[in-house]
């Protein structure tokens, strides 16, 4: 018992010492053992099985059988040709291999040789692995960048967070200064009334704040399995690669899958190759005479089947080609979609850094003009509805600030998640 609650310490221990020391790196390395993770490997698995289950049909393929026959008349054990068939009758001592009661047992094969349509299915099958190991890249990625935005969304509420914490700091010493201004008669009761009304929307901003933390801090933890108790630094390693968009990659094996499921119904019509054989044994009692009788037949033969009417396989044609029409619509659907929203995100990326130079640049301004609004109010030139308005100012100014960071920061996993870029080589 002891040792057991010794093992559940050390785990909660370390798990205590990964939500203090984790590193969006440590994050973007725990999605590799997350559960996702193993389904897309086992989604990749699973269509690699589709090739091998194709090579399977042309195979050969054998069977071992026994059965026991009643008729209501004499049938053959095997096959009599006629001229043995006829010194069996003269000779009815001779046991004639036909009863009402037979034993059988033997083996028979079939090995496909040559069907068309098999070889294309399996090239389709090949395509479509393809696809599921891109599919498995790109989910990574696309989780990856969900952790990176979302932790950019976390820093920004902490530093909102920070700033109306400041800001409240901030009229709390206001009201310091206020109350002694009422107590002597200089300021009336309701500009107490005023700042403390202010300071209660503070609280209630924050209280909003620390449910969206506490929503966003689960939904990491959903994907990486960590508990981060704040946020983690996020420091840019390089830009986003920019070529060929990857996340339209497993589309385009789907598209060329769907192709090849066309070719394969054509091939339907293609004469197919197939050789067969079988082996009997046969025992019975012998209905002339009661003698049991043991015989044995075997048989091997090719055989060419070439099909003259099937509507079926009319109607599966006509299938593959829809199947492949809407392939290829929604690739070049998604294919303008992915362009457009690209290059919209480089532009937006090259307009947010400018945003955040200017956005700095209202934060000092703002906090300068505040530093002399505190001393206007305490020198009687403004109200206390005009002096919020600079703390206000200054908040906002600081809100835009964050969000700019943290839209940069969303800008740069989308980007990453259309080119196909693993986000532990761009963040740090």
């Amino acid at each position: 018992m002891k040792l057991k609650l010794y093992k559940i310490g050390v785990s909660l221990f370390l798990a205590g010492q990964l939500s203090q020391a984790a590193s969006i790196t440590a994050l973007l390395d725990a999605l590799d053992h997350r559960p996702e993770s193993r389904l897309d490997l086992l989604d990749v698995q699973k269509s690699s099985l589709g090739e091998q289950a194709l090579s399977d049909k042309l195979m050969p393929k054998a069977d071992l059988y026994a059965g026991y026959e009643i008729y209501n008349s004499p049938n053959g054990l095997l096959p009599v040709a006629p001229n043995e068939l006829i010194g069996m009758v003269k000779d009815q001592k001779i046991g004639q291999p036909f009863s009402k009661q037979i034993m059988r047992e033997g083996a028979s094969f079939t090995w496909p040789l040559f069907v068309k349509s098999i070889y294309t299915l399996k090239e389709k099958a090949r395509l479509l692995n393809l696809a599921a190991k891109e599919k498995r890249k790109l989910s990574l990625i696309q989780r990856q960048a969900v952790v990176v935005g979302s932790v950019a969304q976390l820093r920004y509420l902490e530093a909102l967070k920070s700033a109306l914490k400041a800001k409240k700091r901030s009229i709390l010493q206001t009201a310091v200064s206020t109350k002694l201004k009422v107590k002597e008669g200089r300021a009336p009761q309701s500009a107490l009334f005023i700042l403390s009304s202010h300071i209660n929307e503070l609280d209630i901003a924050l209280n909003n704040i620390a449910q969206n933390i506490n929503l966003l801090t689960a939904k990491i933890e959903t994907l990486t399995g960590v508990y981060l108790k704040g946020s983690v630094p996020l420091r840019l390693k390089r830009k986003v690669h920019k070529g060929e968009i990857f996340a339209l990659k497993p589309l385009y094996q789907k598209v060329e899958a769907s192709k090849k499921g066309m070719k394969a119904a054509d091939e339907a019509y293609i004469p197919s190759i197939v050789t067969k054989g079988s082996y009997t044994y046969s025992q019975a009692d012998a209905y002339n005479n009661g003698k049991r009788v043991h015989e044995h037949f075997g048989t091997a033969g090719l055989y060419i089947t070439m099909p003259l009417f099937d509507s079926s396989k009319g109607t599966a044609s006509q299938e593959a080609k829809l199947d492949y029409l809407k392939e290829k619509t929604e690739y070049d659907k998604t294919s303008h979609s992915l362009r457009v929203q690209a290059k919209q995100l480089s532009r937006e990326i090259g307009l947010l850094k400018r945003s955040i130079v200017l956005a700095k640049k209202s934060v000092s301004d703002q906090q300068k003009l505040l530093t002399i609004a505190k001393v206007s109010l305490r020198n009687e030139n403004i109200t206390e509805e005009e002096y919020l308005r600079y703390e206000d100012a200054l908040a906002n100014a600081k809100a835009n600030l964050y969000s700019f960071r943290a839209k940069k920061w969303q800008d740069v996993a989308e980007l990453a998640v259309i080119y196909g870029n693993n986000m532990k080589g761009i963040v740090k």
